[in-house]
């Protein structure tokens, strides 16, 4: 039976223009096809790194410095894009709501200083420093592992777009019943008509709109997806092109630590 040629039943083509159902319509579709998309590249990649670490592990490989160097660096190009499509994966389930937060209580301070300093030892052309503004722990009930990547995703932006020997300064405090998370940098900065849509999936500037550091824009939209499935709200803040950028995040303390 063909329900496209039933009286009353619209088909896809017909919702697809339906100005009152379209954009709707689209934004489900374009959710479905990327975690499809996601989830079938994720077999390929698995496939890669499995033989990477194959490759890794042969007697070839321990004696020629230049064999061992081709299997790290395909095992870090694996991870990378493992990462990206895990972040999309993450990103279609908050937009579709199938995202499960497993919450605890979470000291946001503690997680976000662990975090800095794992990143330090891999950043060696920048500083992270750190500001912590609160006497009190910045406890949240909060899934650590969506915190995680809250941080690391805002941490990652800012290293990417900071210049060689750039500091990125990282300052956790306390504000009206809500930890705020800011993470600023002196890099290359946003134009005025792009920060409204800097925290949208697919709205990557790069640099100074030349695409310099491109890329998909997921690693901010997960951030503002996490945030607000926790409660929270984000803020995107630039002077200008050239003149950095601050990125904060605001999470509602729990209820026992509020001052």
């Amino acid at each position: 039976m063909n329900l496209q040629s039933m009286p009353g039943v619209p088909g896809a083509l017909d919702i697809a223009h339906d100005p009152r159902v379209a954009p709707a319509w689209r934004c489900t579709s374009r959710d479905q096809a990327l975690a499809l998309v996601s989830h079938e590249l994720k077999q390929p990649l698995n496939v890669i790194q499995m033989n990477a670490r194959m490759l890794k592990r042969l007697p070839a490989s321990s004696a020629s410095a230049h064999v061992r160097t081709i299997a790290e660096s395909i095992q870090r190009a694996v991870e990378n894009q493992t990462r990206i499509i895990n972040d999309l994966l993450d990103f279609s389930r908050v937009r579709t709501g199938k995202l499960a937060l497993r919450c605890a209580e979470v000291d946001l301070g503690k997680l976000a200083l662990g975090l800095v300093a794992a990143l330090r030892a891999n950043w060696s052309t920048g500083r992270i420093r750190t500001e912590l503004r609160s006497v009190d722990p910045l406890l949240c009930h909060a899934d650590a592992v969506r915190l995680e990547q809250i941080v690391g995703n805002l941490l990652d932006n800012a290293m990417k777009f900071s210049p060689e020997g750039a500091e990125v300064v990282v300052r956790l405090s306390s504000e009206s019943g809500f930890a705020r998370l800011c993470v600023a940098d002196n890099g290359c900065g946003i134009a005025p008509e792009f920060l409204p849509h800097v925290f949208g999936l697919f709205s990557q500037a790069g640099s100074a709109a030349n695409g310099v550091h491109g890329g998909f824009g997921i690693g901010l939209a997960l951030v503002h997806g996490l945030s607000v499935a926790h409660g929270g709200f984000v803020k995107a803040t630039s002077a200008g092109i050239g003149r950095g950028a601050e990125f904060s995040v605001w999470l509602p303390l729990h209820r026992r630590s509020r001052p």
